[in-house]
């Protein structure tokens, strides 16, 4: 990830957010991106349904939005 994409997705050094991730999964050809370590400022409904939005438009894999102790086949 470049700074330029962090700059542009609010993200600090060290972290990666949705539209990073998408972008890493999409570049990297993977099936399945995994959402894990999430902030509470996306849990909610409204922000949830927009980062999944952000995701749609730059991924177009499976997207697994991860929660405790949950077994996920890959």
């Amino acid at each position: 990830m470049t700074k330029k994409h962090m700059d542009a997705d609010g993200e600090a050094p060290g972290q990666c957010g949705t539209t990073g991730a998408a972008r890493m999964a999409e570049e990297a050809g993977v099936k399945k991106l995994i959402l894990v370590h999430m902030g509470a400022h996306i849990a909610s409904h409204g922000p949830l349904e927009k980062g999944l939005g952000d995701i749609r438009e730059i991924y177009n894999g499976q997207v697994i939005y991860a929660e405790e102790l949950m077994a996920i086949d890959v």
